[in-house]
């Protein structure tokens, strides 16, 4: 499985705050470009809702509690301006109960000898004046900590990268679309699996229970046929992409997605200079709007037998 268990590790989070302090909610969110957040994890636990809330990708505005954490990079309290920073952003969890004391920390890594500001991290709770000035730093502790998680497995990402030879056929690229699909799939296989070995499981005369866990397991294959269907079409978008290019761009573009050819072995491949080559590669990266060799192929790779 190329994904990691974040799930795990932002749970533990949440579960050591929960042993300090009051927790009524949690989340951890990454910025993204376009002013958007990606939030992984999310937790309200109320009686009026499930506790887990599924994951979403949400925007935010220049005056809300998101763009005051990367612009300050500190934390935000409750207590600081009564709440008002807080709720002028989106809510999340139960819609008809709102936070009565909130701390909201940034969540940093260092890339190029700069510390630079990736996410937040927050915890509320309905509980007026719950959180002291040790519940801030404690949750700054641990979010530094979850934190040297993420850069070690960055940083190794990366050490993998450099020190892998390339070669036809090398996995030093990021994951593409279609092996994210596969680990997906994987998951959505194994939960399958259990719904089944539950089904059978029920007593007999248990109808109803019977009824729920099929419509769960039909819910699971659903979801499995979905998932794939994503790499099952072609993409309108990489269809525009590909005409954008001429046709020897199309023809090195291919070599480079699909054989993990170098510039000289295309060159020798297609009869002209490596220095021609060079300058349709450039010329290819800036139509597909990549930076990096290994972006090519997460392009084109819905046009892949």
């Amino acid at each position: 499985m190329r994904m990691g268990n974040h799930h795990a590790l932002f749970d533990y989070w949440r579960f050591a705050m929960s042993t300090i302090c009051s927790v009524d909610a949690f989340y951890v969110g990454f910025y993204r470009e376009g002013r958007r957040i990606v939030y992984p994890y999310t937790f309200d636990d109320t009686i009026a809702i499930k506790r887990y809330v599924p994951p979403e990708v949400s925007g935010y505005g220049p005056k809300g509690q998101a763009a005051w954490i990367l612009k300050h990079k500190r934390p935000y309290t409750y207590a600081s301006d009564n709440g008002l920073l807080l709720h002028h952003g989106v809510s999340f969890g139960d819609a008809q109960r709102v936070s009565a004391d909130a701390i909201t920390i940034p969540m940093s890594d260092t890339r190029d000898g700069e510390r630079v500001v990736i996410g937040l991290a927050s915890i509320q709770t309905y509980r007026s004046n719950a959180y002291t000035d040790e519940h801030v730093r404690a949750f700054e502790w641990t979010a530094r900590s979850v934190a040297t998680v993420l850069a070690r497995e960055r940083e190794d990402d990366l050490n993998r990268e450099e020190l892998a030879v390339p070669s036809e056929g090398s996995k030093t690229e990021q994951p593409s679309v279609v092996e994210v699909v596969q680990d997906v799939s994987a998951i959505l296989v194994d939960l399958h699996s259990r719904i089944c070995a539950l089904e059978e499981a029920i007593p007999i005369g248990e109808r109803e229970l019977v009824r729920q866990v099929r419509e769960l397991r039909y819910e699971c294959e659903r979801g499995q046929t979905e998932t794939m269907d994503i790499i099952a079409r072609p993409s309108a978008r990489a269809e525009n992409l590909l005409n954008s290019l001429s046709s020897k761009e199309r023809e090195i573009a291919f070599l480079i997605a699909r054989g993990g050819m170098t510039n000289k072995e295309i060159a020798a491949r297609v009869f002209v200079t490596e220095s021609t080559i060079k300058g349709h590669v450039s010329r290819i990266l800036r139509k597909l709007g990549v930076e990096q060799r290994s972006g090519i192929a997460a392009k084109l790779e819905h046009f892949f037998d």
